[in-house]
């Protein structure tokens, strides 16, 4: 399949799926209170209307053309300024976990696969892996707070700032963070990808010609397994995405996350006659058109590497 069909098609995936989104987020939220003697709370019913529907995107686009801006997130400070600076925090670890949990992860994922055959290698390893493949990210980052805070009492570190995004710390906290469920499933990957590899005829051959256990890792299988674990890019790039609403929400990282999360969460609380209408929907829709282009981004990188690292095959044009 030529590789601009294939990027086409995945473009309108992120279209259609960028619409249904927006779909969402500007659905009206009319809702009808039901109250007894005294205002007190008995009921709520949602009453939807496409009329009111349409009216809202009508309303959202018309205003974007008017005045040629997202608005103000408060007066005098405008979405704009708010979506740059937010998204420069988030990128700053988003962007070095991606690299990081790829790159440790193909390397894990080797060594396992190249110390398989020694148990005392093999057990930790696999160990490690299916623990934190097991448990949920959140546990880990608790984890790893009691123990700085632990390491701090004792006086074996100095004193780490764990909640919040204005010190250095701050950082490289949240790369770990959103790095290690990606790096052990991105070694996961790697691990059974050179498994699946090991037992075919062009390994057996390079044996046979005596060829180091060594050379037949890093030359062929691994040039081969590479195209497999390509496949999952798009995967991990999710995982890490996904993990940055939930960890700069809880460490009080204000990035882009932390603010999506404020735009589209309405609140737990209600008051009777009070509208269920997202605070800043133009922010919130700012922020799922950005997301969802990284992830596009990434996609459609993981397409063309796998297009031009897999081998031609004439019979797949004939179907």
């Amino acid at each position: 399949m030529p590789l601009i069909f294939q990027l086409g098609k995945s473009i309108l995936a992120w279209m259609i799926a960028t619409l249904i989104i927006l779909f969402i987020i500007l659905m009206p939220r009319d809702v009808t209170y039901e109250t007894s003697t005294g205002n007190v709370f008995e009921d709520a019913q949602y009453h939807y209307s496409w009329a009111k529907h349409k009216d809202s995107f009508i309303t959202f686009f018309s205003y974007l053309e008017d005045n040629k801006s997202l608005g103000d997130y408060r007066p005098g400070y405008p979405n704009s300024e708010l979506l740059s600076r937010t998204l420069k925090k988030s990128l700053a670890i988003v962007l070095p976990a991606l690299i990081l949990s790829f790159t440790f992860g193909v390397l894990k994922g080797m060594m396992d696969y190249r110390f398989s055959k020694y148990k005392l290698w093999s057990y930790p390893a696999k160990g490690a892996t299916w623990l934190f493949l097991s448990i949920p990210d959140f546990f880990v980052v608790v984890g790893i707070q009691l123990l700085l805070m632990f390491l701090y009492s004792i006086g074996l570190l100095p004193h780490i700032t764990l909640f919040g995004s204005d010190n250095f710390e701050n950082v490289i906290l949240g790369i770990i963070y959103l790095s290690i469920y990606p790096l052990i499933f991105t070694a996961k990957m790697t691990y059974t990808s050179l498994e699946e590899e090991e037992g075919k005829d062009y390994i057996r051959t390079a044996y046979s010609k005596g060829m180091s256990f060594k050379k037949v890792v890093y030359i062929h299988i691994f040039r081969n397994a590479i195209i497999k674990i390509l496949q999952h890019l798009n995967t991990i790039s999710l995982f890490v995405l996904s993990n940055l609403f939930i960890i700069e929400k809880f460490t009080a990282y204000r990035g882009a996350g932390f603010y999506f999360m404020e735009a589209v969460y309405p609140g737990a609380s209600f008051v009777v006659g009070q509208s269920k209408d997202l605070g800043n929907a133009a922010l919130a829709i700012s922020y799922t058109v950005i997301f969802t282009l990284i992830i596009l981004m990434v996609h459609l990188l993981s397409q063309t590497c796998n297009y031009f690292l897999t081998p031609y095959d004439p019979e797949e044009d004939a179907f």
